[in-house]
């Protein structure tokens, strides 16, 4: 698991904030050093950006092939993960994202984050396989665990 936090102590922060209860900048600062613990463990590489005024982006890391901004923008030649806890995404959030477009970002909502987190996932293949299905289908929102049923599936 490397040096920090064991899955187990991640998953019980991440219940915690999304119980809610702190200041929304502060948790939000608190899930950006969460995510980064995990990527960190699954030897993604990720790197704290320094944030521009007007900026969101909160970490890159890359699997040594692709590299990855998540982040609460989306910006162009890079591939995108939109890390979002509470709220759904609209339709028409959804589709402005995708129509007529390439897909360069892929959503990761709270449940998404969850299935990392549980000792038989992992962020990588919840990543891995929103990625392949955004690849072959178009859709970038799908969550996690509907898309391993239809890939077990096939």
């Amino acid at each position: 698991m490397g040096m920090g936090r064991g899955k187990a102590a991640l998953r019980r922060e991440y219940e915690a904030l999304k119980r809610g209860g702190t200041e929304a900048h502060t948790r939000g600062r608190r899930l950006e050093g969460l995510v980064y613990e995990l990527l960190e463990s699954e030897s993604l590489h990720p790197r704290r950006n320094l944030r521009p005024p007007g900026e969101e982006i909160d970490i890159s890391f890359t699997d040594g092939h692709r590299h990855f901004l998540l982040e609460a923008r989306k910006l162009t030649g890079t591939l995108g993960v939109f890390l979002y806890i509470g709220a759904e995404f609209s339709k028409a959030a959804i589709q402005a994202l995708t129509w007529g477009k390439e897909i360069n970002t892929v959503l990761v909502n709270e449940q998404d984050m969850s299935d990392a987190l549980s000792p038989v996932h992992s962020f990588r293949e919840v990543l891995d396989l929103k990625l392949r299905h955004a690849a072959r289908f178009g859709e970038c929102h799908i969550p996690y665990m509907a898309l391993l049923e239809s890939w077990r599936r096939r």
